[in-house]
Order: C-alpha cells, then structure tokens, then sequence
C-alpha cells in the first residue's frame, strides 16, 4: 500500500513538472524572439537619428548586417554598403575586414558569385593585415563557403584547411566547429560520407559545449545527411525528426535542409506519399523554403519521384518551375541538376527541339554563373577537344582513302591487261603506303600533343593514364607522388599570373632531371604536379620524395621567391591500383603535409 502510494505521488510530481517546463520553454524562447526584434528595431531607431556621414553609424550598421545576414542577405547587403565607405582608409582593417566578409556572405547569398569572390578577396587580404587569428579563419572558412557553393571542392578544401589552422590558434573554439561543419558539407558532396559524419560529430559537440543550440542542430543536419548517404536510412529518419521536433529554436535554413533531407529519406524508405507532401510542403511553405539549396533539391527530388510514378506532365513542370524559383540564388551544381533532368526527361518523351532549347539554356547559364572557376578548364577543354577532333579527321581521311584505294584496284583488275594492272597497283600501293606513313606520323604528333602539358611542356593526366596502363604489362610496385606548391596563390596575388607561370615552368624542367628514364611526370592542373616511380618500395619513394623537396626548396626561385613543394605519396600495384585510387590516397597524405606546416614529405597510411 506504502508503495503504491509512494508511486502515485511520483506519478503527480512527473506531471507537475513536466506541466511547468514546457510552458517555461517556450516562455523563454518567445523573450528571445521578441528581445531579438526589440534590439533590430532599436539598432534601426538609432541609425534614423544619425547624418548619413556620422561615423558613430558604423558599428550599428555592422550589427544589423550580421543580424540580418541569414534573415534576410539583401537587407544585410544594404546596411555593409552604406558601412563600407565610413571605414577610414589604411586604419581600422579589423572592421574593414568585417564589412567585407558579410558583403561577400551576402553576395553569396543572393547569386552574385563574381562580387562575392570580389569581397571576400579584399576581406582576407585586410585579416592578414591585422594578424587576427579569428578573424582570418573566418574570411578563410567564408571563401571555402564561396567554392563550396561553386561545386570547385578542390579550392574549397584549400580554404577551409587555411581555416583550421587559424580556428586552432584562436580563442574562439567555435571558430573549429564551424569550419568542421563545413568540411563535412565537401566530403558528403565528394563520397567521403564517414569521414563526413566524423566532422560532424566533433561540429556538434564543440557547439553543445558552447550552449550554442541552434549551430548545434545544424551539425546534426549534416550528420544525418551523411547517414541518409550511407543508407543508414532508420538513424537519418530519427535524426531529422528529432531536430524538425525542435522546430521554434532553430534557424530558418537548418529547419529547410532537415525538411528537404528528411523527404529523401521518405523517397528511399518508397513511403511515396509522405515523401511528398514533405517536399510539396518545402516548395510552398516561405521558412521551409527559406534556404535555396533546399528548395533547389525539393524540386528537383519532387520531380523525380513523379517522373518514376509516370507522372511525366507534373514533373517537366516542376523541373521548369524549380529552374525559374532557384535561378542566381542557390549552387551551380542545384540549378544545373534541374536543367540536367529536364533535358534528359524530354529527351526520353521524345520532345527533341524542346531538349535542345533545355542544353542550349543550360550551356549559356552554366558559362554565364561560373566564369571565374571556368575559365581556364574551359580553355583546356576546348584544346583537348579541338584536338580530338582533328585526329578524328585524319582517321576519317584514312577509312575514306583505304575505300577508295579499293574501289581503284576492283577498277584496274577488270579494266587494264595484267602487266599494266600489276604495275599501276604497284605504284598505287606505293603511294598509299607513303599516305599512311604520313598520316601515322600526324596521329602520332597528336597523340604527343594531346598528351602534353602547353604550359610546362611535360606530361598531362592523360599521359599519365597511359603510362600506367603500360605498366600493367609487367605487374611491379610503384610510387605516385602528389605534389603541390606552396602558398601559391599568394605567388600569383603579389608577383602576377604571369610570374605564377614561370615558376610552374622552371619547377617542371627542375622536376624532369631528376626523374629517372622509366618514370613519368605530369602536371594535372593548377599547381599540382604528379612523379610516377616505377619498381620501388616505401623507403626508396620516400627518399626521393625528400630529395625532390629538398632540391625545390634550395633552387628554385623566381624574382627573389623561394619556392617550396609539399608531397604526398602512395603506393600500389600496377596490375590492381588505379589512377583514380592512388591520386586520392596522395592526396589525403598531401592534405596532411600541407597541415604540418608545408614543405614537407607525407606518406598515405
């Protein structure tokens, strides 16, 4: 009886408490709202009261920007303007620094790649003045953001990696989390899913030791992408649903991205319905919507499911209509998807004219948003390509004379006496035999053409996928060291592309004497550089790796420069590893040179 007494009343109490902390909560996260409002309306009030010139706006203005800045980017584009010209010039880089980043942020934001990277340029380049630890790692990890968004993850991983190495000297530890969290955004995007849900996990963490609820929960949104990516799909499915439970003290964009995440879930689990009225209720519902990544995917993961249940007119609507919403204001790689798709599903409903309007639009847009990154790949492409297709030519000029050459000796056989036949198909078969020395003299140019590097004049990644074919011939241990020079986008910020490109020339000779006959070397792009080492073991890559480091550090230089190389190195065996799985084992361990401190020699694990 004692005890059914002493329950009851541990029943009540549960009920009392429970009864008294939700109503609490909320009471508490209301006042934050309200306070939050309060303070926006105040900051707003103080700044109508000031002469547009009266420098004591400055700060009120900054606090707005960054108030705004994930509200509303087009409002905290507005106040970073009118902040930027009351900095005085050469005096307060710190503040300067600021304004820049939430101007590039802001650009980002809205679509506007090319003043974004603008912005965010001048931003670091104002940290670096200042020293300020925190300060650089957030311009860096904002530019990281810039790539990221761009789907140019190799520059991406550059900046955040410049990030954390400030984030470690600062003071501010969620600084780390920060950049942590947006690692883990490059690697789901790259495959890396369980490296992904590491950066995660430590993004999360660190945030929740901070008290910071709302960062928090949006770590937790990448972790339960990268379980939805790993097919982990029950955790993704309880995660996001815990999170969306949480729904009034998180931020608009973590609440879009679960929401259009958690509907991906559904679409694989095949519970069809609720998958759709999740993504129904991203696309028309203004804070589910808020984030365009999200809304971007909403669109195109609606319409898929459509085009699968045979809805074709509901899809190729979508399509366009996702297209039209999310143009210049979310990732090159979203809006392509949705133009991607749409083509491909025109084509397949046989509506040809409006699939080529659909790539011709598609062509034109993707030249048009990413000009900066493009560039110079565009520029190799279209070498490469007018290459091909002049070796095509020739091989088409080859078919076309050897049919020819048949159809004459069909002709002499039954129009001229055999002594006549047999010398003109003498001399015939002379000359075509001199016409195919020619013509395999020309393909050969060109295969060595397109297998050259037009900078440096050594080898390129397709000389490189040849040579390692060749090597499987003989099955033997090789080395593939990755290299790539240091600090050289400073290079080129302070001597000038064209200085750039005379030191990736002299390092190039310099790294050829010192590769032996049977190795290859290539540059694969930037300022990466690729030494296949044929027949070695650990120890002797390594040594040469350290020699080749060396001897870079003590000759080469350009202008005053000293030049230095960090080296990552992998090894394998010609008859199973691929170009594909060496290069990314060597560029895990250059990723871990370059977080040493460069200039050294790392080997992969």
């Amino acid at each position: 009886m004692i005890n059914e007494s002493a329950s009851l009343h541990m029943a009540v109490s549960k009920k009392v408490v429970v009864s008294f902390i939700f109503p609490l909560l909320f009471l508490v996260y209301t006042c934050c709202v309200f306070a939050s409002d309060r303070r926006l309306n105040t900051l707003e009030e103080q700044l109508s009261g000031l002469q547009s010139s009266d420098v004591s706006r400055l700060p009120l203005l900054i606090e707005l920007a960054e108030q705004y800045l994930y509200q509303d980017p087009a409002q905290a584009e507005q106040y970073a303007l009118q902040a930027l010209p009351l900095i005085s010039e050469g005096q307060d880089e710190s503040t300067r620094a600021r304004v820049l980043r939430l101007l590039g942020m802001a650009s980002i934001y809205l679509g506007k790649n090319s003043p974004a990277l603008s912005y965010l340029t001048q931003a670091i380049a104002a940290a670096r003045i200042t020293k300020d630890v925190h300060l650089l790692s957030v311009c860096y990890r904002s530019a990281g953001v810039y790539y990221e968004l761009l789907a140019d993850y190799d520059n991406a991983v550059k900046f955040y990696i410049e990030a954390i190495k400030y984030g470690r000297l600062s003071d501010n530890i969620t600084d780390l989390a920060m950049v942590y969290n947006n690692l883990g955004n490059v690697l789901n995007s790259q495959g890396d899913y369980v490296e992904a849900a590491d950066y995660f996990e430590q993004a999360a963490n660190i945030h929740k030791s901070t008290q910071n609820h709302e960062m928090a929960m949006n770590a937790s949104v990448g972790l339960a992408t990268s379980y939805l990516k790993q097919q982990r799909y029950d955790k993704a499915l309880q995660l996001f649903k815990s999170i969306l439970a949480d729904e009034n003290s998180i931020y608009d964009f973590t609440y879009s991205e679960a929401s259009v995440n958690l509907a991906h879930v559904y679409q694989a689990l095949e519970m069809n319905d609720k998958a759709i009225a999740m993504y129904t209720h991203v696309i028309e519902d203004p804070r589910a919507g808020s984030y365009p990544q999200a809304l971007a995917a909403a669109y195109l993961g609606l319409a898929k499911l459509y085009a699968t249940l045979g809805q074709f007119d509901s899809a190729l609507s979508l399509y366009k209509r996702g297209i039209v919403k999310v143009k210049n204001k979310t990732s090159v790689e979203s809006e392509i998807e949705l133009y991607e798709n749409l083509a491909l599903l025109e084509l397949k409903l046989g509506f040809y004219e409006d699939a080529a309007n659909t790539q011709a639009e598609y062509i034109a847009r993707r030249n048009a948003i990413q000009p900066v990154t493009q560039a110079g790949m565009i520029k190799e492409l279209e070498d490469q390509l007018k290459s091909e297709r002049e070796l095509t030519s020739l091989q088409e000029a080859l078919l076309k004379r050897e049919r020819e050459a048949k159809h004459s000796s069909l002709f002499l056989l039954t129009s001229v006496v055999i002594s006549l036949f047999c010398l003109v198909l003498f001399l015939a078969l002379r000359l075509r035999h001199q016409k195919m020395l020619r013509l395999e003299q020309a393909n050969a140019s060109l295969l060595i053409a397109s297998e050259t590097d037009p900078l440096t004049r050594i080898g390129n990644r397709r000389f490189l996928d040849r040579k390692l074919s060749r090597m499987r011939v003989n099955a033997s241990q090789i080395a593939f060291l990755l290299l790539d020079v240091d600090h050289f986008k400073e290079l080129n910020d302070t001597y000038g592309h064209a200085m750039g490109d005379d030191v990736l020339v002299l390092l190039a000779d310099k790294l050829n004497r010192l590769c032996r006959k049977d190795d290859a070397i290539a540059r694969i792009g930037g300022e990466e550089f690729v030494i296949l080492l044929s027949v070695v073991d650990q120890e002797e890559a390594l040594l040469f790796a350290e020699r080749v480091r060396e001897y870079v550090a003590s000759n080469v230089a350009e202008a005053g420069a000293r030049i230095t190389v960090s080296i990552g190195v992998a090894e394998g065996d010609t008859d199973k590893a691929s170009y594909d799985e060496l290069y990314k084992q060597a560029d895990m361990a250059l990723y871990r040179a370059k977080t040493a401190g460069r200039n050294c020699v790392r080997v992969y694990a």
